[in-house]
């Protein structure tokens, strides 16, 4: 797994603009289904509501953060009620997250929680936009990554250091991904 960034350029001049063309087409070139293995995850056309990426042989999908900061307690997310949709469908998503680096153009950590964690309970509303704001009443929601357990966790990269793959689909006491979705009760499917 090659953990720079193929391209140096791209069409935007805004540094978080081009690390999401970066960080998506790196996703899609190197990120293995952890749930399978299939050595490849596809990329979904933009702008679909919490999905990013999908598996085209366990059609598992997976909602891609990306920042260059580590990830704190809290993900600053979109659509509090369309969060909340896609986490009680049949097809939730897992959530992967990728930290950066802008200097070394590469992934510093990708770690993914299954989505038997990502789950409503882990999602916070926030306040709704003030009336004078642009989207005047739009309400976004954090992903409290606090109440997720260490073994809601699987890294594929930590430190820049990539995980095997045996790794990545083995976490929390030996269970392998597809295991871990009896972990939390009455959590996902």
């Amino acid at each position: 797994m090659k953990l720079g960034f193929e391209e140096s350029q791209t069409r935007y001049e805004s540094a978080s603009q081009s690390a999401r063309v970066w960080t998506e087409r790196w996703v899609k070139d190197w990120v293995f289904c952890p749930n399978c293995g299939n050595p490849r995850i596809n990329q979904y056309e933009s702008n679909r509501p919490v999905a990013d990426f999908f598996c085209t042989d366990c059609r598992e999908e997976y909602e891609l953060k990306s920042t260059k900061a580590k990830f704190g307690a809290r993900v600053l997310d979109g659509a509090f009620r369309a969060m909340c949709a896609r986490l009680v469908a049949d097809n939730n998503p897992n959530l992967l997250l990728l930290n950066y680096d802008l200097k070394n153009l590469g992934v510093t950590n990708l770690f993914v929680v299954p989505k038997q964690f990502f789950v409503r309970e882990v999602i916070e509303e926030r306040k709704p936009l003030a009336l004078t704001a642009r989207r005047a009443g739009w309400v976004g929601c954090n992903i409290l990554l606090s109440q997720i357990p260490s073994s809601g966790k699987v890294f594929f990269v930590r430190d820049r250091q990539h995980n095997p793959k045996t790794s990545c689909s083995r976490s929390g006491k030996g269970r392998s991904f597809c295991e871990m979705r009896h972990l939390m009760p009455g959590a996902g499917s």
